[in-house]
């Protein structure tokens, strides 16, 4: 009986906790702030690029010169003049398109840390999922196993008003219900703070989770190339290699084209100025600034290899973890816990026979339950793994 409770405790994943953890991670999605905030900063990088083809707005210019103190005299020499100015600076050197393609390197990040977000969020879902159903699990196995000290308490009880027993194993069965109770408090603040946590992720409280549990062998996609803290580094690099080219190109400063028309009194000629204002590169500032970029742009593409190794290792760690935890439960599922039930049923048939102790039975039957708890230490192990392991490999797990 124990044992098909146990298998049933143990069976795939139904489809309709699928559909539950695909509610509850879009509902995450749709209210995290956390990616809103990301998705705003989407939106102005969105923004930026429009910007980036911009010109700069033209200046106009209205004036006079050589006021007197009789301001209604405009006629007292050559000088005297109203004038209407414009001034207009002329991008060259094909600046406009590299601020655009640097523009869109930080769109494309921003969406790539929007990506991520995602995936740390999914992944810290699975966790809390799987943890919190795991330890209401082993929450029940609890009480069964109070239910069988607190039998074996009475037993001993009864026997020692025969004086068939000690105080002292009376003692030590009350100090193990204890026990017992201190875990199972323990186990209840880290269920309810982990639904505390979901609460806080998915911004909805979930008051409980239907879920079954599947314990099988996971292969884990090691391709990471795909992954967008890869593509960060990359979309980094990439954008500061092209900074490094606007500042080359700004060694060729935008012209300022200056026009203005000068009215003078009607006894002297209108007149126009026309001039060019060009920034000399003299003093090598832009040269400094092209090797600040490129030494950025050096800077990332240096992270992005460490990066893929600690990816490459971490993903190896994980697998491990997984077929190690793997082999454990199987352990405990197929061998240890199927002996101790074998056992159980011999222990009934000699008490039947008056060979052994009933108390016999109830110590068995906690040995049961204490390797189903111990079962259960492996698959939160095992899914604290796969948890991690979603982030990593997107979710590529077969």
């Amino acid at each position: 009986m124990l044992r098909n409770s146990f298998i049933l405790l143990c069976l795939m994943i139904s489809s309709s906790f699928a559909q539950s953890l695909e509610e509850i991670i879009n509902s995450a999605i749709n209210n995290n702030r956390d990616l809103q905030s990301i998705e705003k900063s989407i939106q102005i990088a969105n923004e930026q690029i429009k910007l980036s083809n911009k010109w700069d707005n033209p200046i106009l210019t209205i004036g006079a010169n050589d006021l007197h103190f009789d301001t209604s005299r405009r006629d007292l020499e050559p000088m005297q003049v109203q004038y209407l100015g414009f001034s207009q600076s002329i991008p060259i050197n094909d600046k406009f398109s590299l601020q655009k393609d640097i523009a869109v390197n930080d769109k494309n990040i921003a969406q790539l840390n929007y990506e991520d977000a995602k995936l740390k969020l999914k992944s810290k879902l699975i966790e809390y999922l799987y943890s919190i159903k795991i330890l209401e699990n082993k929450y029940l196995l609890l009480n069964e196993y109070q239910k069988n000290i607190k039998n074996l308490e009475d037993l001993t009880t009864s026997l020692y008003e025969n004086s068939k027993s000690n105080q002292s194993m009376i003692i030590d069965l009350k100090t193990d219900y204890l026990k017992v109770e201190v875990q199972k408090q323990n186990l209840k603040n880290i269920i309810n703070n982990n639904y505390l946590k979901l609460e806080e992720i998915t911004y909805e409280k979930v008051s409980s989770i239907d879920v079954m549990l599947d314990v099988k062998e996971l292969i884990l996609v090691r391709e990471i190339s795909t992954h967008p803290k890869i593509k960060i580094l990359e979309q980094n690099s990439e954008k500061f290699n092209k900074q490094a080219l606007l500042e080359d190109a700004k060694k060729l400063s935008d012209v300022k084209l200056n026009v203005a028309y000068f009215q003078r009194d009607d006894k002297y000629k209108d007149y126009a100025n026309v001039s060019l204002s060009i920034p000399l590169a003299l003093y090598g500032k832009e040269n400094i600034k092209i090797l600040q970029a490129k030494i950025k742009a050096s800077e990332f593409k240096d992270k992005l290899e460490d990066k893929k190794k600690s990816f490459e290792l971490k993903i190896a760690s994980l697998q491990n973890d997984l077929n190690s935890t793997y082999k454990k439960y199987q352990l405990f599922k197929d061998m240890i816990i199927p002996l101790q039930e074998n056992n159980q049923k011999t222990i009934e048939k000699y008490n039947s026979l008056g060979i052994t102790q009933p108390n016999e039975i109830l110590k068995n039957l906690n040995k049961i339950i204490k390797n189903q708890i111990a079962a259960y230490d492996e698959m939160k192990s095992y899914f604290d793994a796969y948890a991690q392991s979603y982030y990593f490999t997107q979710g590529k797990i077969r």
